[in-house]
């Protein structure tokens, strides 16, 4: 019954039903305009993985990995901070040198998950993994409905409204530019 009526609140649309980048964007914003997840203060600083030798240099890469490692754990729960360390590992290359493969930190994923499970968004499970909550699976499904009604095609109905709205909030536009000119002429004379 609780699937139910969960499928019910929510449209049916799930994590799964959305492009992963434009859920992934979209969860990055909304950790990002919260209060309740806070980038760490070395989070400038230090780098992603043995293999690379300066930091991101995209400002909102801690709220992005966070949301790509929230989506790993909804799509596949139990993982743990190894699991995360080999997802985002990497080969390095070094000049003549054959390849070798190099975990991602785990510093990252540690500190993003402990932050989630204040949160109340992950919860560890006994063998010391994580898994998302109820109340995360509800947060996140609310923005993958959100994204997936963005991305569907508008009705003919929905499009004459927009326009008729649009051609509204033109108008008053208009009207406000030209009283505002008409005292500004008033203020001159």
């Amino acid at each position: 019954m609780e699937y139910l009526t969960r499928i019910y609140m929510y449209g049916g649309v799930s994590v799964k039903d959305v492009e992963s980048s434009k859920f992934i964007k979209a969860y990055a914003e909304h950790l990002k305009r919260g209060d309740k997840f806070k980038e760490p203060s070395w989070v400038d600083i230090v780098k992603t993985g043995f293999t690379k030798e300066l930091s991101p240099y995209d400002r909102d890469w801690y709220y992005i990995r966070a949301a790509s490692i929230l989506r790993r754990l909804y799509i596949r729960p139990f993982t743990g901070v190894g699991g995360f360390k080999k997802i985002y590992s990497k080969k390095n290359k070094i000049r003549v040198k054959p390849s070798h493969y190099n975990k991602g930190s785990g510093k990252i994923p540690r500190s993003i998950l402990h932050q989630f499970e204040k949160i109340g968004i992950v919860k560890k499970t006994k063998k010391g993994t994580r898994k998302v909550t109820s109340l995360g699976r509800k947060e996140m499904d609310a923005i993958a409905l959100k994204i997936h009604k963005d991305t569907q095609p508008k009705k003919k109905e929905e499009i004459d409204e927009i326009d008729e709205l649009n051609e509204i909030i033109e108008e008053t536009k208009e009207t406000k530019e030209e009283e505002k000119e008409e005292e500004k002429e008033k203020e001159e004379n």
